[in-house]
């Protein structure tokens, strides 16, 4: 994770380390581990006393590490606002002891959508999200050839850990509701599953992995492992001795911090943000108005095709693997060309979440312009100098809004909206 830091007109560099993220494939097909149904037991499994090893060893159900994989699912709303949301109940609508019912919004929203238009038929949802916690204990079932599993991706490679995954049993009945709502059927490799790849489609690959590592670290400070959303040896072996009944200390902004609007309410809520506060590495609450001071960053191509790089910054956004392996930027590109291939982005991850798209707007002129979010940023440090939520800003964003690039000591605002994810970047 690179933290932002611009305190004067050429933004400064600050440290941390590269988050790691990943995306869904382009389409079901292509490099997409094959994955399968979670097992059910006849009754409710109990949650474990011991650790996840040891709920894996002596159940077969996920159900037996819900508290913590609930946790997890906390501290992924806590990084993405808006972003990762709950599916709400519908009378047609029938989910397994062992689902938890969260979604993109898009993907959710068209779930909704085909469920309203098919009123008097039932969804049996066997799978739909689930955590790094649950994927593990899957793959060890299936690697000792235990609990009917047959087939179950690795750790943090799962679709099911993206939020656009589902699986429906029987899924015929509803293969045309979904196909015509922007989902994919995987097909006869793993005949329940379906993939959203509609508008809106940003994996959220590896948020489940660094929530987990996020979680660990609060409660072992003593034994701290990297943020960065891969799955790898430190990670697994973490998960292994973590207890089933949750953490002591769970999500930093509590399990009710992102409450979800009706899907028929406006497609783009804004969050309602709280009197700026920032007591960490990086501001996460939006900020009460949507008013921020404005700085600029990173690499960019102006106007007169003038390239900017940024002395004071590594061009290396903290969402390089997500923006790859979505496409937004090709898979060979550097840190750098990425963001100039972008070029309208903004550096304010914990509070929006990677890949959300913002207005933000310059209040006196009345310009704005629609920008991406790639990076992490500001720290703390830097909107403490200002007493104010501070928004890290392209060069060719700043140029439009202010003529050019502009620092924190300036003071230039700007009123920030989070808009959807299908409204085109640049100046509006």
């Amino acid at each position: 994770m690179l933290l932002r830091s611009t305190l004067s007109l050429a933004a400064l560099a600050s440290v941390a380390a590269l988050l790691a993220w990943g995306c869904a494939p382009a389409s079901p097909e292509d490099d997409q581990e094959l994955d399968g149904e979670e097992p059910t037991e006849e009754t409710d499994a109990p949650v474990s006393n011991g650790n996840v090893e040891q709920a894996m060893s002596s159940t077969c159900s996920t159900a037996s590490i819900k508290p913590l994989s609930q946790q997890i699912i906390d501290e992924m709303k806590c990084m993405a606002p808006n972003q990762f949301v709950d599916v709400p109940s519908r009378p047609n609508l029938v989910m397994g002891e062992a689902v938890f019912p969260y979604l993109i919004k898009p993907a959710r929203d068209r779930l909704v959508q085909a469920l309203d238009a098919n009123p008097n038929k039932t969804m049996n949802v066997a799978s739909m999200f689930r955590t790094v916690a649950q994927q593990y204990m899957l793959r060890r079932w299936k690697e000792q050839g235990r609990c009917g599993i047959k087939a179950a991706a690795t750790p943090g490679n799962s679709n099911h850990e993206t939020g656009l995954a589902i699986d429906l049993s029987p899924n015929s009945s509803w293969r045309s509701a979904l196909e015509s709502r922007g989902y994919d059927w995987f097909g006869s490799g793993d005949p329940p599953h379906f993939d959203y790849f509609g508008p809106g489609a940003v994996s959220q690959k590896g948020l489940d992995v660094e929530a987990f590592q996020r979680l660990w670290n609060r409660n072992n400070p003593n034994d701290k492992i990297d943020e960065d959303g891969a799955w790898g040896p430190q990670t697994q072996s973490r998960i292994k001795k973590s207890p089933a009944k949750g953490f002591p200390i769970g999500a930093t902004c509590g399990s009710d911090a992102d409450p979800q609007p009706d899907p028929q309410d406006d497609p783009t809520p804004q969050p309602q943000g709280e009197p700026w506060s920032c007591d960490g590495s990086t501001g996460t609450t939006p900020v009460e108005g949507g008013e921020y001071v404005a700085t600029s960053f990173g690499c960019s191509v102006l106007e007169d095709g003038t390239v900017i790089s940024d002395p004071g910054d590594n061009c290396i956004p903290a969402c390089f693997s997500q923006l790859k392996s979505s496409g937004v930027c090709s898979s060979s590109s550097s840190g750098a060309t990425c963001e100039k291939q972008i070029n309208w982005y903004a550096a304010d991850r914990d509070r929006f979440g990677c890949g959300t798209k913002l207005r933000v707007t310059e209040p006196s002129s009345g310009k704005s312009a629609i920008v991406m979010v790639i990076d992490a940023g500001p720290a703390c440090w830097v909107e403490e100098t200002v007493d104010m939520g501070v928004v890290d800003l392209s060069y060719r964003a700043t140029e439009h809004l202010f003529g050019g690039q502009v620092g924190v000591s300036e003071k230039q605002m700007v009123k920030v909206e989070v808009v959807s994810a299908d409204t085109p970047l640049g100046p509006q």
